[in-house]
């Protein structure tokens, strides 16, 4: 398992929450975000739907599986 917190650099729409689920369903791997109380499954469009990615907001990005290094990763990369 690897935990990475993860910090927005950039402001983000709505318009994220598709291409995220999108992205992680390409990894084998489980995936969850982790903030205060909320504990979210990645590739679930109705779970992501209820974060805000606005600048300055963190958050721990979660992997557990075969590919969660390349996962975390490239994740990442979309806030940084």
């Amino acid at each position: 398992m690897i935990r990475r917190t993860i910090r927005v650099e950039k402001e983000f729409g709505t318009d994220i929450v598709p291409y995220l689920v999108q992205s992680a369903c390409h990894y084998d791997c489980a995936l969850r975000i982790e903030s205060d109380e909320k504990n979210i499954n990645m590739k679930s469009i109705m779970g992501m739907t209820i974060l805000h990615f606005t600048k300055g907001w963190s958050f721990d990005l979660v992997a557990d599986g075969l590919d969660e290094q390349k996962a975390v990763v490239e994740l990442a990369g979309c806030f940084e």
